[in-house]
């Protein structure tokens, strides 16, 4: 008698892999909703609670400080306990952040926007940490071919919580007479948020048990060090991303109130020409992908997708054209940009280093953000921006399309560079020989 062959251990099905995924997306899909459902609710801050700009500015701030401390220890937390259950531990911080932003204020009637503000720094920390946790659980469950499409669909989800939070004026008109019921029900869509943190911890946990699969995961960590050492294209490549996301987040923080100030716009229509950012880019960002992965050119893509972003915001401050034509610009640079961006920094960063090389990025995001979103306000207040003065807007507008401008200048450097000798293969198709 021969031994008995080995046999291989057992794997997950196909379905049990895209059944986790699906939690752990619908968990970010609550994410994204409870960030972006303050944005409609700003006009009763300023009515009822009596907020300046600057201080609705300063509620990004806040987020935006919390990101910055978690890029800093979050994955060596995260590399300790494991995404199932960092995903569930952070998923609850941010529950109790949608929370504080709830009820925190109506309990401290004299410093409601210090009682907002520390909400939003909870949900930051909870937020921020929670996505590092997501994208982790994509790239442990999907390998190959597959997982473009696995994140693709992950950010599909995540960004109709996007889509949602701007639609929720007309979705649920009912709530919308006072601050709090819309943040009410942000509490309760971080709620929902926590369950399928915990469905997916379930569901790790079980093929930890099933099939031997282990549940703690790798997440890159900043390495101090390596800062200094990346190339020119790189930092090329950073510029953009500041330049960028430090445009189109600070400006969807205060779409609803430039639609509905310099433009006369009713409340839910404000709602819904801010919902087409995330619409477009749903569809977008995966054509894009595709399209890059087709045909290479990844610098001229980004070049031509931040030189969409700049002429909106000034078609919007001196001309009476339809405002769906800007934000239908700002929507295809929302998911072209995107789509290029992150991917092309493998071509630019050796693998060892990429973790330092995406926290690095994220870190200067959240420090361009978090001084725009601020910016804009102290303009907004300095220049008396309101209904009775629309003309105030301008200032900010002028802040954004500055930035704009700056993030094509990036762009277009980096093409350059790779066009030259020392070209990283930005543009090059996939078998091909760089443009």
């Amino acid at each position: 008698m021969t031994d008995a062959p080995t046999l291989a251990p057992a794997q997950p099905s196909p379905a049990f892999r895209w059944l986790v995924l699906l939690a752990c997306s619908v968990a970010m899909f609550g994410n994204y909703y409870v960030f972006d459902a303050l944005y409609p609710v700003t006009p009763f801050l300023q009515e009822q609670l009596h907020f300046t700009d600057q201080q609705i500015g300063l509620l990004d701030t806040a987020y935006n400080v919390a990101a910055l401390l978690t890029l800093i220890g979050g994955g060596m937390l995260i590399d300790r306990l494991g995404t199932a259950r960092s995903a569930v531990l952070f998923a609850a911080v941010g529950a109790a952040g949608s929370a504080l932003i709830a009820f925190l204020p109506a309990a401290m009637p004299g410093s409601p926007a210090l009682a907002m503000a520390t909400g939003r720094f909870v949900l930051g920390v909870g937020s921020e940490l929670f996505i590092v946790a997501a994208t982790t659980v994509v790239g442990r469950w999907f390998k190959g071919k597959e997982i473009s499409f696995a994140l693709a669909v992950q950010l599909l989800i995540a960004r109709l919580g996007s889509w949602v939070a701007d639609k929720s004026p007309d979705l649920a008109k009912g709530l919308f007479h006072d601050w709090q019921p819309p943040l009410i029900l942000a509490a309760g869509l971080g709620l929902m948020w926590l369950v399928f943190a915990v469905v997916y911890a379930a569901l790790e946990t079980t093929a930890a048990r099933r099939y031997g699969i282990a549940t703690a995961g790798h997440t890159d960590k900043l390495v101090l060090k390596d800062l200094v050492r990346f190339s020119r294209a790189y930092w090329w490549v950073v510029g953009l991303c500041v330049a960028f996301y430090a445009t189109i987040f600070p400006f969807r923080t205060f779409a609803n109130l430039f639609f509905i100030q310099a433009h006369g716009v009713a409340p839910d229509h404000a709602g819904t020409l801010k919902s087409w950012l995330p619409a477009l880019s749903m569809v977008g960002m995966p054509l894009f992908g595709l399209l890059a992965d087709r045909i290479g050119k990844r610098a001229l893509l980004m070049t031509i997708g931040s030189a969409l972003l700049v002429p909106p915001f000034l078609l919007m401050a001196y001309t009476q054209a339809p405002l769906e034509l800007s934000m239908a610009m700002l929507g295809v640079a929302f998911a072209l940009v995107p789509a290029v961006l992150w991917p092309a920094v493998t071509y630019l960063v050796p693998d060892a280093r990429l973790g330092s090389a995406y926290a690095l990025m994220t870190f200067c995001q959240q420090v361009g953000w978090a001084g725009m979103s601020w910016g804009i306000g102290a303009a907004n207040d300095a220049a008396g921006a309101s209904a009775q003065h629309p003309a105030g807007w301008l200032p900010a507008m002028w802040m954004l399309a500055a930035l704009a401008t700056a993030g094509f200048v990036f762009s277009f450097l980096l093409w350059r560079e790779e066009r030259g000798p020392s070209a990283h293969g930005l543009e090059a198709a996939p078998g091909g020989d760089a443009a």
